[in-house]
């Protein structure tokens, strides 16, 4: 086995209202997904993640690939809008949702297959051109969602969940290596409360 294990799977997902959900499989308590993303991509808090797709009501083709660590971003210029968001999660089995829908899509993986944690979600989209409903069941849309762990533990979820207000785009960078150079297993807060 490689020092960066990948695991990927490709499948059609349904969406509505613009938007594809990454939340908790199973019965737990439900946590509201973001309602806006900063970047117009990819937004994420405590538990529940959102991916805001051009296509309103209509199926996209989304892949998902979980990895132990970073992996390259080979192929970059196919896509249209690349970003990152620092994801925490305190329950074990995340998974790609279309929204409002009950099931997941049942060939993708977990997105956070070493359980609760910090993940880094990258999130690779196609061209999203702002429509309706698509006449058609063929996938108009294509995304790559990229899942790997920055911190594993719920302590650490917990902590980065307090400090996601200011994790905007220009200091996600910092906030990963505050998270590496933290003793094993747990992050620090944030001095500036």
């Amino acid at each position: 086995m490689s020092d960066n294990a990948s695991v990927a799977a490709t499948a059609k997902v349904f969406v509505s209202y613009n938007k594809i959900l990454i939340k908790a499989l199973g019965e737990v308590d439900y946590t509201d997904p973001p309602s806006y993303a900063p970047n117009g991509l990819v937004a994420a808090h405590l538990d529940a993640a959102a991916i805001f797709t051009g296509v309103h009501t209509g199926y996209v083709t989304v892949t998902v690939q979980t990895t132990t660590s970073a992996p390259r971003l080979e192929g970059v210029r196919k896509w249209a809008d690349v970003e990152e968001v620092v994801f925490p999660t305190s329950i074990a089995d995340m998974r790609l949702f279309g929204f409002m829908g009950d099931t997941p899509p049942p060939d993708l993986p977990s997105l956070t297959p070493q359980g609760p944690g910090v993940y880094t979600l990258r999130v690779h989209a196609s061209t999203r051109p702002r429509i309706g409903t698509p006449e058609t069941d063929d996938p108009v849309e294509e995304y790559l969602v990229c899942a790997w762990p920055l911190a594993l533990g719920r302590d650490a979820a917990i902590d980065a969940a307090e400090d996601l207000p200011n994790l905007t785009s220009a200091n996600v960078h910092a906030y990963r290596e505050r998270l590496r150079s933290a003793s094993p297993g747990r992050t620090h807060r944030s001095p500036s409360r």
